[in-house]
């Protein structure tokens, strides 16, 4: 797509899309290529599809919560209380040996 096909599409005017496009350019999102001195066009590259099949489906969802819910939401959140970190899971500590996984035997050679 052309720059200015694009500003029409996504509603931005050229000063303010073409920061996004560099953003996007610079994590490899999307790409571009020369028509002539003067244009150029920009596409979606592969890497640029695989993260539109996983963002796509949330902000479809983010998109269907209506503001009020929004503001619920975050009541309940900012009421809980969360902590910070990874959480771990625990497991008896056992220190494995080799013999665990293989069982090695020893063959006298006969002469």
């Amino acid at each position: 797509m052309k720059l200015t096909q694009m500003t029409q599409y996504v509603e931005l005017d050229k000063p303010r899309l073409i920061p996004y496009l560099g953003f996007l350019y610079d994590r490899g999102l999307v790409g571009e290529q020369n028509l002539d001195e003067d244009e150029k066009t920009y596409f979606v590259t592969e890497r640029g599809v695989s993260v539109l099949k996983v963002v796509s489906p949330l902000i479809r969802e983010a998109q269907r919560i209506k503001v009020r819910d929004f503001e619920a939401i975050s009541s309940a959140l900012s009421g809980a209380k969360f902590t910070s970190g990874i959480i771990k899971e625990k497991r008896p500590k056992r220190k494995w040996k080799l013999s665990d996984f293989i069982k090695i035997e020893m063959v006298k050679e006969e002469s």
